[in-house]
């Protein structure tokens, strides 16, 4: 475990000149799961086995097995079904950010960005408010 340690912490130090030229930082679990983390104002730490990002993402080096820069999320935009009706909008850790009429009111007041767009019939969908 130490030692995966110590080599994640020079795998950083190595990539830190060349984050400047992508836009997140993405971690593949052994659960064949991406998560990707903006580069922007990133800062890593370890601690008690896990990474933790600042932005409050925990990610337990035990399931970290490949850690990459990307230039996308690995998220593509789907189109939401529905444009009418409350929908509850989330960010991509689960973090509910507002609830709103409806999707075009949700695309006027969201910075853009990655979001989980959950819709009144329960349907979730993944989207990009560009």
């Amino acid at each position: 475990m130490k030692k995966l340690l110590v080599s994640l912490i020079t795998l950083c130090f190595a990539f830190t000149v060349n984050a400047n030229d992508y836009k997140y930082l993405s971690f593949e679990l052994a659960d064949g799961s991406v998560q990707s983390l903006s580069v922007t104002d990133l800062t890593l730490t370890f601690s008690n086995g896990n990474l933790v990002s600042s932005d409050g993402t925990i990610i337990p080096l035990a399931n970290l097995t490949k850690m990459f820069f990307s230039e996308t999320s690995g998220i593509t935009t789907l189109p939401l079904t529905t444009n009418s009706g409350k929908v509850e909008v989330f960010n991509p850790s689960g973090s509910k950010v507002g609830v709103f009429g409806n999707m075009q009111e949700a695309k006027s007041k969201l910075p853009k960005g990655i979001y989980i767009i959950k819709d009144e019939q329960g349907n979730k969908q993944k989207t990009a408010i560009q």
